[in-house]
This record gives C-alpha cells, structure tokens and sequence, in this order.
C-alpha cells in the first residue's frame, strides 16, 4: 500500500507542472518492433525499431535502431549495455544521424505478484562522427528509474508504473534534472514467442527554456527467438 500511495502521489504532481510552467504541450506516438534471443542461460541480445511521431502524431521526428546485451549476474541483479542509432529529423525536414552509448544496473525484487525494480543508466550521445569539430563532445545524462509491477491471475499481463528522472551533466557547467517520465502501461505474453506493451506516459521538461511537457501513447512488440 505504501509504494502505491507514493506513485498515486507522484501522478498527482504531474500534472501539476503542466499547468505552471510548461510553455508547450504534444501528443506523441512512440511505436516500436524487435526481436530477441538467449545466447546462453544468462546473456541475452536484442535489437529493437522504433518510431516517433511528433506534433500530435501528424509528423515522423525520430527514428531509433537499438542493439543491446542483457546480463543476468544473479536472480535480482542484471547489467546491460545499449548502443543506438538516431535519426532525428531537423527543422528543414532532414534527418541528422547520433549515436548513443549507455550501460545500466538494474535491481528486481518479486514478492508474490509483485515486482519491485530500480535501475541506474549511463549514457552518452554523441552528433554524427567527423560532422564537426566538436563532434566528440558529448551529450551526458546519469537515469534514475523505478518500476512496480504487477502480475494478474491469468500470468500473462502485468501492469506496471515507472519514474524515471533524467540528470543532465553538462561539461563545464552545473548538473541538474532537466526531464522527467512518469508511464502507466501493460506488458502482455500472448504466448512464448510473442509479447505486447501498451504505455500512456508523461514526460515533462524542467529547469529548460521553453518546457515541453508530452503526452505520449506508446506501442511495442517483442518477437522472442527460441533457438
């Protein structure tokens, strides 16, 4: 009850910003494919599609191809580590190319249905490689993120909640949270292969000129491999 108390009280917060200082609202649509696979009993690979459309979903603004491993180091501690490839769709209709790099720990704890998690990310993002001078200076966020989950009777979909708060660490200047996300969403096994998730989330700029704060409909579909 205390954990549902305090995410039924950061939902209330919310919604709060949005109405004080967000100078700009969207609705988005975030879709995304992929396909996974056991390379052995504790080391997973994964490569993901996905796509964003900005603008209350009338415009295609980002493109993202992930490549990630997933290690499971114990029943409640797993490491990871993600490349992706962005294309993000400029002011003149272009699509300029980044690349991302991150590595996590992640922390899971299940009581009965219940499934407790936290996870801290590394991440740096970087403009195309040898565009301009200052191609290797890098975009550096440390994510802090926690999830409650829950399974239903039928051991197939789980609802689930998650915060996450995005620390920005500008080179040179002062660290601060500039964006959070809050998601409301669905995780569902059709069967061993095929699985669904289905998100609301919100995500709000903060402490940033000209705040955005999002509401976002989210889609995704995982094809697991069974080799």
């Amino acid at each position: 009850m205390r954990f549902t108390a305090f995410f039924l009280l950061l939902f209330l917060a919310a919604l709060t910003p949005a109405r004080l200082w967000s100078q700009h609202q969207d609705v988005q649509l975030w879709s995304g494919i992929g396909i996974r696979t056991d390379l052995t009993p504790k080391l997973r690979i994964s490569l993901e599609e996905e796509a964003r459309y900005f603008d209350y979903l009338s415009r295609l603004d980002k493109l993202n191809t992930d490549l990630s491993l997933d290690y499971q180091l114990t029943k409640s501690i797993a490491f990871g580590t993600l490349y992706r490839l962005i294309a993000n769709r400029d002011a003149d209709g272009y699509f300029d190319m980044k690349h991302r790099f991150d590595v996590s720990v992640e922390f899971q704890k299940k009581v009965s249905a219940w499934t407790f998690g936290a996870q801290a990310t590394a991440q740096k993002t970087y403009p195309e490689f040898n565009h301009s001078r200052d191609w290797y200076v890098s975009d550096d966020y440390l994510r802090a993120e926690g999830e409650i989950a829950h399974e239903l009777k039928n051991k197939k979909t789980e609802p689930y909640v998650n915060l996450e708060l995005w620390y920005l660490m500008p080179q040179g200047q002062p660290s601060f949270i500039d964006q959070y996300r809050l998601t409301f969403g669905i995780k569902h096994k059709v069967n061993k292969i095929n699985r669904w998730k289905f998100y609301y989330r919100i995500q709000q700029e903060i402490q940033v000129a000209d705040p955005l704060f999002a509401h976002i409909i989210g889609i995704g579909y995982t094809y697991v491999w069974k080799r």
